[in-house]
């Protein structure tokens, strides 16, 4: 092979290098910002989750204020009839008991279920931060093969730059000048 083949080769080869360990680098670099963008993904959620407790504590303490207005009322209608001891004020109140009892369950029960759902959601993005992981090791894997399989296709290449550099360090030019003689040392 002539000299400006094997620079030409050897150029060749060293861009396929960097190209494979640059290409390998910025993956993990975009495996990184995803491993970033999924922790604030979480803060998100956190604060979401952080608003729906609130919520249902506000709701709780609605329903029992209702619970009260309710009964209040009640009282204040069976006073003013002058029929606060007899059964039909216990009936209300009962009543109104029981519907408060029945909306604090409802607000409970859809409180299990938004904390079931976040933490579904918790594990998803875990899930996610692991995948994101394995692309990276995937690509500095894929970054190494690149590697190796430029160096398996380019071995005669590098042999050539290899024996091309011996051959010349083991010439010694001499006698007239446009004129050599090879003496291998």
């Amino acid at each position: 092979m002539d000299p400006i083949s094997i620079g030409l080769a050897a150029v060749g080869l060293g861009m396929q290098l960097f190209g494979g360990i640059s290409s390998s680098e910025e993956a993990k670099k975009q495996a990184q910002i995803s491993q970033q963008n999924f922790a604030l993904e979480n803060k998100v959620n956190d604060q979401r989750r952080q608003a729906m407790e609130l919520s249902a504590n506000r709701q709780s303490l609605e329903n029992y204020r209702n619970v009260q207005r309710a009964k209040a009322a009640g009282l204040n209608a069976a006073v003013g009839q002058h029929a606060e001891f007899g059964s039909g004020l216990q009936g209300g109140q009962a009543q109104a008991s029981d519907q408060g009892m029945w909306n604090a369950q409802g607000i409970a029960q859809n409180l299990e279920i938004g904390r079931n759902i976040f933490g579904l959601n918790s594990q998803i993005s875990g899930n996610k931060a692991l995948i994101s992981q394995s692309q990276s090791a995937q690509a500095t894997d894929q970054g190494i093969s690149n590697f190796g399989g430029s160096l398996v296709k380019n071995s005669s290449t590098i042999s050539n730059i290899a024996s091309f550099g011996q051959a010349q360090s083991n010439n010694i030019f001499g006698g007239y000048p446009g004129t050599y003689t090879r003496q291998t040392i």
